[in-house]
């Protein structure tokens, strides 16, 4: 982006100089996930110790042989399987290094580099003479826009783009997960969809696109494609995923199973104080104050009987320790506590003076027939429709408070590792 480009767009945001970031599918995918690692990633650039999983550095130079094989066709020279098979091993080689995270400890490099050989071997039997259409571009960035005025940009690598025959281009990815998707999944992909609308933007005889999918641990082709139609619908739908994540606030974390894979454990709120648990000696491991109320608090909810009132006090001990810790899940020796913030807004109640001075002005604005009483939830429905003149909410919302609630659940823990 040139420095006009720059300056229209600060121009644009006014009062703040806002600059949109340029989102991608894997950003935009990191978000849904969770965003609170979407948060660490992309906004707090937190550098991790764990560099890479095993499962993407498989990726990689999967990536990187396949890669190769159709660059060298460009230049008329084919790469024999034992060729391929040879640049894998010496990319795996280069690239190796002991901060590579294996997930499944009854696994070893050596299998992932097996399970490599197979999806080359595989794909060069099955494509052999790679005649199938003519490559225009490879791991290609393309930047384009969601919107006409360009305030929405995607950014997306293309692993092979080709063209058929005239107008007729073919987007293949390469896919090395060991999980088959079904057709739905396949038809309501984002991705490639994503880099549809850029193909389109890029080229100007484009008359068909097809989306092709390469599971190479399955042998399997996969292919959709999207309507002009579909295509619009999806520019929508990311840009108000765009806007979504540009007013998030809270970026909570949203635990699954892909905590474990995830490089961010030992930053995230929901499992760093398991890691500063693991990093003590065994006998300093009880000592800490965070297992101590957990295991305390465990043992109380139990036998709950006549131990409310100690059970408020580990409650609020508990609440604390998290806050100072910064953690959201405090772990003890078998069971976790998991702390939940919860906000609830009002208006004010009959009972409150201010409430006449809100049905005034709602009347004065000719709002209180929608409204009929100051219902907590009728009125923030109405502010959240967007319908109402700017002003007159933000008078409102001078009356709104919020109330702010935390809770403990807590949990057995499978093993330490959970």
């Amino acid at each position: 982006m040139d420095i006009i480009d720059l300056y229209a767009k600060q121009l644009k945001s006014a009062s703040h100089y806002y600059v949109m970031s340029i989102y991608s599918h894997s950003r935009l995918s990191c978000f849904e996930d969770c965003p609170q690692k979407y948060k660490l990633h992309y906004i707090d650039r937190v550098e991790t110790e764990i560099e890479e999983s095993i499962e993407a550095f498989l990726g990689s130079r999967v990536h990187d042989t396949l890669e190769k094989l159709y660059n060298d066709l460009r230049y008329k020279k084919e790469n024999s399987l034992e060729d391929l098979i040879n640049l894998f091993h010496n990319e795996w080689k280069k690239n190796w290094n002991d901060n590579i995270v294996i997930v499944k400890k009854d696994l070893k490099p050596e299998n992932y580099q097996k399970m490599g050989e197979k999806y080359i071997t595989d794909y060069y039997n099955r494509y052999k003479p790679f005649n199938q259409g003519k490559t225009i571009t490879l791991e290609n960035e393309m930047i384009f826009n969601l919107d006409e005025s360009g305030d929405y940009k995607i950014k997306g690598l293309i692993d092979r783009l080709t063209e058929k025959k005239d107008g007729v281009y073919e987007i293949h990815d390469y896919k090395t997960s060991i999980y088959l998707p079904s057709i739905e999944d396949i038809q309501s992909d984002r991705q490639l969809a994503l880099y549809a609308i850029g193909v389109k933007q890029t080229y100007q005889n484009v008359e068909d696109i097809h989306l092709i999918w390469h599971y190479l641990a399955f042998d399997k082709e996969l292919q959709s494609k999207r309507t002009d139609a579909q295509l619009e619908q999806l520019k929508k739908d990311t840009i108000q995923l765009i806007n979504n994540i540009e007013e998030e606030k809270t970026f909570s974390a949203q635990p699954s199973y892909i905590c474990e894979w995830c490089e961010y454990k030992p930053n995230c709120r929901q499992w760093s104080h398991l890691y500063k648990l693991e990093a003590k000696p065994a006998n300093e491991y009880l000592k800490d104050p965070g297992v101590q109320l957990v295991n305390k608090y465990a043992e109380l909810y139990e036998h709950r009987k006549n131990t409310d009132v100690e059970l408020e006090k580990l409650k609020e001990a508990l609440i604390a320790f998290a806050h100072k810790e910064n953690v959201e899940v405090v772990f003890g020796s078998n069971n976790k506590a998991k702390i939940s913030t919860s906000e609830r807004t009002s208006f004010p109640k009959k009972d409150d003076k201010r409430r006449e001075e809100l049905v005034n002005l709602l009347k004065k604005a000719g709002k209180w027939d929608e409204v009929s009483d100051i219902d907590n939830t009728t009125l923030t429905h109405k502010i959240d429709e967007k319908e109402w003149p700017r002003q007159l909410v933000n008078q409102i919302l001078k009356f709104q408070t919020t109330e702010k609630s935390e809770r403990i659940s807590i949990s057995k823990m499978k093993n330490k590792d959970e």
